[in-house]
């Protein structure tokens, strides 16, 4: 039996399937020593952090003292006249800087924490659900002790039908010329996108084909947003369509192209037109680059959640990722020039971390000539002022007090950012430790019984380990249904996709721990065995690799034929970089709408 491998995307509510988540002292204290976990000894709300190397989000400050009130920077300079009860910090020899700003990246629930334990108070997501975006929009609008970054989000963006970003399960609605750019841009304003994201990829920088909108549609689509009072920002990945995005007056450019070197006289004209760019090196140079794996082996494997190690772990499919030299030699050029570069890094694709890569993404620009203020600048108050933050980037009065504590002189090496003592997001201390909530390695992930056989389904709807149960869209809204029934020893699935929801689906899920979605290691397994036979429809086998997965279920389809048929589908085709850690298997019908049925039997993780 051939199966079609596919990362097949859903909707942000796949995100619920086993979990739901939606979810003074009056004496000059020492620095903290340690940076794992809450820092001891380190005040917060209201304090002073005294006689520190300060970047204030424009250039280095010597010997600055910081005053935080109720979560907010009250003043900030050198010898400051403070009250004689104000909690302090000391802070020689170390370098406070603002809380960064990562300029790319694609949020998901779980990943927010993430962020912000490595100093990301804010994170500039290019494209989400509008209805997660909607959720997290209180919590950067309230000063107060939070649990992850703010979020800020372009929402849906602008793509042809089957273009990119249609890809990953989120719902889009497409347009299809440019007489729809109007209303399309006034109901994103309605749901409160913060930019317009606009996608002009045709795939022809990775020998691909994709549908993608012309240049008529991306104008308009630029004049709309405009019109609405909207930034609008566009994807490209060559320097054609770099040039006519500038040319049909985009704000910003939220990758730097690989295809070839820009002209000087061409990075000229981008720094002419005042547009910004986000280079995205991260996910421009290999994983191997000795920048980004010497930050990666710097870092305790302690203070990486299951979901950092799962990304930072994971590669793109051969020639995906090449392409670094000529887009490091475009940020070279572009900066000779004079364009403002703002650091992202459209974490967490793979071969990054959400949080962690925006200090690799710091070195990397620093490779490309920026000076230590320039490359802090572009993750601070150069992200900030292109994206319209207020109130981040800088300390400054008035701002929030998004600050970080690093040990050591950035001036000196930028290299040093991730050498975190402590972090404050709006005033509060942030507590870096990674728990069992977060996955992280405290949760020790139980090995799978040495039986292979899943189920054979002579004893009924049981499992060797683990349980069996029906899984369908009803618990995101939808109306998909399932039955399922133990005939002839084998299990058989019947039911009905329903339409309502953007991806419905309908089926059963294998859960192996002791308690549902609980991860079970299967290292030294190969492959998943089953036979099944049905009405001929394509149904898919999805892996569930944790219980707050960064995003959706990596998936494999296969067809269920009117004869039986072996089926044989090995872990490493599944596109994660933990296949041998299974939470789930789900054995689904999804679209299109109508009955379906299928058997089951002989299931084998061996």
């Amino acid at each position: 039996m051939r199966s079609a491998r596919h990362l097949v995307g859903r909707s942000l509510t796949w995100l619920v399937i086993g979990v739901a988540i939606f979810t003074g002292v009056l004496a000059t204290l020492p620095v903290p020593q340690a940076a794992e976990g809450p820092a001891r000894g380190v005040p917060e709300e209201t304090f002073a952090i005294v006689d520190v190397t300060a970047f204030d989000g424009e250039a280095f400050r010597q010997g600055w003292d910081v005053w935080v009130e109720d979560g907010r920077i009250r003043h900030a300079g050198q010898r400051l006249d403070l009250p004689d009860d104000l909690p302090r910090l000391d802070g020689r020899g170390h370098t406070l800087i603002p809380g960064l700003i990562d300029g790319h990246v694609h949020s998901f629930p779980s990943t927010l924490g993430d962020a912000l334990r490595f100093g990301v108070t804010t994170v500039l997501d290019q494209s989400t659900d509008p209805a997660f975006a909607a959720a997290m929009r209180p919590a950067r609008e309230e000063v107060g002790r939070g649990t992850g970054a703010d979020l800020f989000s372009a929402g849906m963006t602008a793509t042809a039908p089957e273009g990119h970003g249609t890809q990953y399960g989120i719902p889009v609605e497409t347009l299809t010329g440019s007489d729809e750019a109007t209303e399309w841009v006034r109901a994103r304003n309605a749901e409160g996108s913060d930019w317009i994201k606009i996608i002009y990829e045709d795939g022809s920088a990775f020998d691909m084909e994709i549908p993608s909108l012309d240049g008529e549609t991306v104008a308009a689509v630029i004049e709309a947003a405009h019109a609405e009072g909207l930034a609008a920002v566009v994807h490209v990945s060559t320097l054609e369509t770099a040039l006519e995005a500038m040319a049909s007056g985009a704000d910003g450019l939220v990758h730097v192209w690989r295809d070839e070197v820009v002209s000087e006289a061409d990075a000229r004209r981008f720094a002419e037109a005042d547009i910004f760019v986000v280079p995205t090196l991260s996910v421009m140079v290999p994983a191997e680059d000795s920048d980004v794996a010497e930050l990666v082996s710097e870092t305790d494997e302690a203070m990486l959640s299951a979901i950092q190690r799962q990304t930072l772990a994971a590669r793109f499919p051969g020639g995906l990722a090449e392409g670094g030299d000529v887009a490091m030699e475009n940020v070279r050029r572009l900066r000779a020039a004079g364009v403002r570069l703002v650091a992202g890094t459209d974490s967490p694709n793979p071969g990054t971390g959400t949080g962690i890569s925006i200090h690799g993404e710091l070195r990397l620009l620093a490779r490309a000539g920026m000076g230590s203020a320039e490359a802090l600048a572009a993750a601070t108050s150069v992200a900030a002022d292109a994206f319209g933050v207020a109130e981040r980037g800088r300390i400054a009065e008035g701002h929030l007090a998004d600050l970080v504590l690093v040990r050591g002189d950035l001036e000196e090496d930028v290299s040093r950012s991730h050498d975190i003592v402590a972090i404050w997001k709006d005033g509060y201390l942030v507590d870096r430790a990674v728990g069992p909530a977060g996955a992280g390695p405290q949760a020790e992930i139980a090995p799978a019984p040495a039986e292979t056989l899943v189920a054979d389904f002579e004893d009924g709807f049981e499992a060797s380990f683990g349980e069996w149960d029906v899984t369908t869209d009803q618990m995101t809204g939808g109306s998909s249904s399932a039955s399922v029934a133990v005939r002839d020893g084998a299990l058989v699935v019947t039911g009905e996709i329903a339409p309502g929801v953007a991806f419905p689906w309908a089926g059963v899920i294998w859960m192996p721990g002791e308690q549902p979605m609980q991860p079970v290691d299967f290292s030294g397994r190969e492959v998943i065995r089953f036979r099944t036979r049905g009405d001929g429809r394509q149904y898919s086998v999805m892996l569930i690799s944790s219980a707050q997965p960064a995003g959706p279920p990596p998936t494999v389809t296969f067809v269920a034929g009117d004869q039986w048929t072996e089926v044989e589908i090995r872990l490493e085709v599944f596109p994660t970089a933990t296949p041998e850690v299974i939470a789930g298997l789900a054995f689904v019908a999804e679209g299109p709408a109508g009955t379906f049925g299928f058997e089951v039997d002989e299931v084998e993780v061996r």
